[in-house]
């Protein structure tokens, strides 16, 4: 009877601990001269982005012989779409549930542009799960990140996107984004 006690004790302290466990956290990524990562895109095009140097708070790659640098949130600093959105922006450290709104569209050259139809847009962003991903470059734990993009007035630019961050490999495995091919790693080399 005794045994039988502790071992309902034991599996009540057991199932209490996993179900009220933690959710992991990724902290932002350090990269080493030399780490690269090779996505190919579902039209077949593969791009290549090498990490060079860390300067400024801000991150150099060399992505296809062009210089890209990104933040330490992983967004490119200069690189931005037709719309203004900047894309992933990775608000480190990630724990799932985390969400931020990022404002964008106040460039007023391209509210010019636009004839100031679209206006201010928020992009809101949610660390919905950490999940495994299979990508060509193998099967990863990555935490999803969804974008739901909207317009302050109502029924204009609205759009969404999806991208998984895999701590381990130190970048975006897989990104799904209205209107371009979809991105997954085909293969990297991390120190």
């Amino acid at each position: 009877m005794k045994m039988r006690n502790l071992l309902f004790m034991f599996l009540l302290v057991l199932t209490f601990g996993i179900c009220y466990a933690e959710s992991p956290i990724a902290e932002r990524p350090i990269y080493s001269a030399g780490d690269y990562w090779i996505f190919i895109h579902e039209d077949g095009k593969e791009v290549k982005v090498e990490f060079l140097r860390e300067e400024k708070d801000q991150y150099v790659f060399n992505k296809n012989g062009t210089q890209l640098i990104k933040d330490f949130n992983l967004t490119s600093i200069e690189k931005k779409n037709h719309s203004g959105y900047p894309g992933p922006v990775i608000q480190f450290p990630l724990k799932v549930g985390k969400w931020q709104n990022y404002e964008y569209g106040k460039d007023k050259e391209l509210i010019e542009k636009l004839a100031g139809k679209m206006g201010l847009r928020i992009a809101k962003y949610e660390v919905a799960a950490y999940e495994q991903i299979t990508v060509p470059a193998g099967t990863f734990w990555a935490f999803k990140i969804t974008v739901t993009k909207e317009s302050k007035k109502k029924g204009i630019s609205k759009g969404s996107a999806t991208y998984w961050y895999a701590p381990i490999i130190k970048q975006i495995i897989k990104s799904i984004e209205e209107e371009k091919p979809t991105s997954e790693l085909k293969e990297y080399k991390i120190k």
